[in-house]
This record gives C-alpha cells, structure tokens and sequence, in this order.
C-alpha cells in the first residue's frame, strides 16, 4: 500500500485522503499511517488544508516508485521489488525467478547483509550508502554463450554511471567499474541452467555511492560516485539509467558478439596495461592485449607466449594500479 500511494503522490497534484482511502479500499486511518512511514522515510509531504496531501521533496530513495518515475524502458525494470535490508538480492532474484519472474525484474536493496562478490569474496553493503540490485535475466542461449552477459551488463554500468555522474568510468575486466583507477562497483552473475539450456541469470551489482571513506587495504582501491564527483548523488538516477542502458546494450548484442565487444573494448581499462593472472594452478604477468569476441582476455606473457584467460578461472590484477 505505501508503493501505491507514494506513486499517487509522485504524480504530483494534492491527493486527499479520503480518495486515497477510496482507490486503495482501506480506511483513513490506514492511509494516515503509511504517510507517516513515507515521512519516516523521508518524504517531504504537506497536509495541504482542504486539497489533502502533496509531495513536496523526495529524498534519496530507492523505492520501486521513485525508480520507476521516468524509467524509458520496455522490459528492464518494469518489476521493481524494493527491500529495504536481505541478506543478498542475488539470493532473493534466484527465489523469485524460481517462481516465475520475468526477464527484467529488478531487486533492489538499501542495505545487504551478506553481499558477495566474484570469487567467493564479501562485498560491503551499510544501509543507505550505496546501490545494491539484481536483475533477472532469462537469455535464450546454450550455457556456454552465457559469459557474455557479464560483460555486457558491465558496459551497461560504465555507460549508466558515465551518463549520471560525467566521469571517465572503465571496465577492468571482465566487470568490475573504475574510475579514476578506483573500483566503484563489482558484479557477481549466477546462472541456473541444465546442459543444454538456461534457465535464467541473476546479475548481482553492488556500486559505492555516498560513502566519504573505506576501511584498511580497500581504502587503496575503492571510491565512490559521491568521492568522485564531488556532490550527493541521486542512487534514483544511476539505477533508472543502467536499466535504460541495459537494454540499449541489449539491443546491441542482438546484433552479435562483434558489434558488442567493439563497444566494450572502448571502456577497457584492462587493455594494453601490466597484469598479473592469477589461478588455483599458478599465476604469470604479461600484458593485457586483447580481449575476444566470446569475451575472454588474451595476455601476452613475459616470455612472449599469447595465452586465453577465462574469467571463471582466474583473478586478473593490475600491476601498475588497481586496473
């Protein structure tokens, strides 16, 4: 019910309460109640006398009405399942598309209490201070096609914060977003599939958005959008705009592998620099010089030999900075 009214609200005309009792078929009592959890929250709304209640401000919120109002999309986000603290939206994508829900469905979190990474690694979510989502996807591709998708749903992040913010921000590859040689987002996809077919994808991002500082070694690699910047960013807007880029980068790899990877390597921050790749069976430094059609990273090691690199196998490291 708090969606529903905050979506009549962000229409922006005085709405009573008595109309609003009427369309939702609750009582006034009901209604006054979830205004004043919109409140709570943040919303500036005005008991406007006689005209009833008006949204004055909206504050920096990631409810599913806030993201929609604007959203020039067809499918990527017409779902969007806000929480407020889960321990994973990874974790709760992978239910919901267990029970059906379609390409596109967006769940978003304030707050993470079990987010992870690439590799079986943590990755720090405090409420209120960066983006948390996941997008359900259901490609009609063998398994094997799949890997794709990481890097794309990586382009789509660069551009969407690109688009927002106004900075240089690169892939280091396959999918983690730089700027300024600071990782400000990482990505975790998982696939559910038989042999022949998949199932669906969950693409887990989480981005740093209003934090000011990082704790112990992360404090070398990280930034946020807010750092960067140098202003409040609206998490509203990066959101909104990765899902409009989604689906332009979609459109794009309709088109083929060629047409997207031309793309991609343009926001490369891996290409032509010193990397360190490292497995469960070794690790070798060589330069990073190309990246294939299918996705994976070619290096060229020290002793002169080009050598393919999986991304579900290895850890790729900069050596001259975190790209």
């Amino acid at each position: 019910m708090t969606e529903e009214i905050l979506t009549r609200l962000l229409e922006g005309e005085p709405v009573s309460g008595q109309t609003l009792s009427e369309e939702l078929g609750v009582t006034r009592a009901a209604v006054w109640k979830q205004i004043g959890q919109l409140r709570e929250a943040g919303f500036d709304i005005e008991a406007c006398g006689g005209q009833g209640y008006r949204l004055a401000s909206v504050p920096d919120s990631l409810m599913a009405p806030v993201i929609a109002r604007g959203l020039k999309t067809r499918w990527a986000g017409r779902r969007i399942v806000y929480l407020r603290s889960v321990d994973s939206t990874n974790r709760y994508a992978r239910a919901l598309a267990a029970d059906g829900a379609a390409q596109g469905t967006l769940v978003v979190a304030d707050e993470q209490t079990a987010g992870r990474g690439r590799r079986g690694r943590g990755w720090v979510s405090p409420a209120g201070e960066g983006i948390f989502m996941t997008l359900i996807l259901r490609p009609q591709a063998h398994p094997s096609h799949v890997a794709r998708l990481s890097l794309q749903t990586a382009l789509a992040v660069a551009r969407a914060i690109a688009r927002v913010c106004e900075v240089d921000a690169r892939i280091k590859w396959p999918n983690d977003i730089v700027c300024g040689g600071k990782k400000v987002c990482g990505m975790l996809l998982e696939m559910n599939a038989d042999e022949q077919s998949v199932h669906d994808v969950v693409a887990g991002i989480g981005i740093n958005v209003h934090q000011t500082a990082f704790e112990g070694e992360i404090a070398k690699t990280a930034s946020s959008l807010d750092l960067l910047t140098g202003r409040r960013v609206c998490r509203a807007d990066v959101v909104r705009a990765f899902l409009e880029e989604y689906e332009a980068v979609d459109e794009l790899a309709q088109q083929g592998g060629e047409a997207l990877m031309a793309v991609y390597r343009r926001h490369s921050a891996t290409l032509g620099q010193r990397v360190q790749v490292i497995s469960a069976t070794g690790s070798f430094t060589g330069t990073a010089k190309a990246v294939t059609d299918s996705g994976s990273l070619i290096v060229l090691d020290d002793d002169g030999r080009e050598r393919e690199v999986l991304a579900a196998d290895v850890s790729v490291r900069g050596l001259m900075g975190y790209a």
